[in-house]
Protein backbone atom coordinates (compact mmCIF):
# COMPACT_ATOMS: atom_id res chain seq x y z
CA UNK A 1 0.00 0.00 0.00
CA UNK A 2 1.28 3.61 -1.03
CA UNK A 3 2.89 4.82 2.22
CA UNK A 4 0.76 8.23 2.11
CA UNK A 5 -2.33 6.05 2.12
CA UNK A 6 -1.05 4.34 5.38
CA UNK A 7 -0.36 8.24 7.03
CA UNK A 8 -3.62 8.73 6.37
CA UNK A 9 -5.02 5.46 7.84
CA UNK A 10 -2.84 5.64 10.95
CA UNK A 11 -4.90 9.05 11.97
CA UNK A 12 -8.03 7.15 11.56
CA UNK A 13 -7.48 4.43 14.56
CA UNK A 14 -9.54 5.90 17.81
CA UNK A 15 -9.26 4.47 21.16
CA UNK A 16 -12.12 2.59 23.14
CA UNK A 17 -12.99 2.04 26.64
CA UNK A 18 -13.11 -1.82 26.25
CA UNK A 19 -11.74 -3.50 23.63
CA UNK A 20 -9.43 -3.04 20.18
CA UNK A 21 -9.69 0.77 18.97
CA UNK A 22 -11.90 1.46 15.91
CA UNK A 23 -11.26 2.56 12.10
CA UNK A 24 -13.14 5.05 11.52
CA UNK A 25 -13.54 4.73 7.86
CA UNK A 26 -15.75 8.01 7.27
CA UNK A 27 -12.81 10.12 8.92
CA UNK A 28 -10.71 7.95 6.03
CA UNK A 29 -12.63 8.86 3.32
CA UNK A 30 -12.55 12.65 4.55
CA UNK A 31 -8.65 12.75 4.30
CA UNK A 32 -8.22 11.54 1.45
CA UNK A 33 -11.23 13.31 -0.70
CA UNK A 34 -9.31 16.51 0.98
CA UNK A 35 -6.04 15.60 0.41
CA UNK A 36 -6.81 15.34 -3.14
CA UNK A 37 -8.72 18.77 -3.15
CA UNK A 38 -5.72 20.07 -1.72
CA UNK A 39 -3.45 18.69 -4.55
CA UNK A 40 -5.68 20.20 -6.83
CA UNK A 41 -5.15 23.50 -5.15
CA UNK A 42 -1.72 22.98 -4.86
CA UNK A 43 -1.03 22.48 -8.68
CA UNK A 44 -1.00 26.19 -9.33
CA UNK A 45 1.79 28.12 -11.60
CA UNK A 46 2.73 30.62 -8.55
CA UNK A 47 5.76 32.38 -10.85
CA UNK A 48 3.92 32.22 -14.26
CA UNK A 49 2.30 35.17 -15.38
CA UNK A 50 -0.02 35.84 -18.27
CA UNK A 51 -4.02 35.69 -18.72
CA UNK A 52 -3.49 31.60 -19.27
CA UNK A 53 -1.99 30.80 -16.09
CA UNK A 54 -3.78 32.90 -14.38
CA UNK A 55 -6.94 31.22 -16.15
CA UNK A 56 -5.48 27.31 -15.07
CA UNK A 57 -5.24 28.98 -11.01
CA UNK A 58 -8.32 29.89 -11.29
CA UNK A 59 -9.25 26.25 -13.28
CA UNK A 60 -7.58 24.26 -9.88
CA UNK A 61 -8.66 26.28 -7.47
CA UNK A 62 -12.17 25.43 -8.95
CA UNK A 63 -11.66 21.91 -9.02
CA UNK A 64 -10.74 21.54 -5.51
CA UNK A 65 -14.10 23.11 -4.58
CA UNK A 66 -15.66 21.13 -6.83
CA UNK A 67 -14.32 18.25 -5.40
CA UNK A 68 -14.48 18.80 -1.47
CA UNK A 69 -18.58 20.32 -2.53
CA UNK A 70 -19.37 17.09 -4.90
CA UNK A 71 -18.31 14.99 -1.03
CA UNK A 72 -19.43 17.33 0.97
CA UNK A 73 -15.96 18.53 2.71
CA UNK A 74 -15.52 22.14 4.27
Amino acid sequence: MNERIKELEAQCWEPRQYGPAWFNSTKFAELIVRKCAEISEQSQWSEAKGEYYEGFNEAMIYVSNKIKQHFGVE
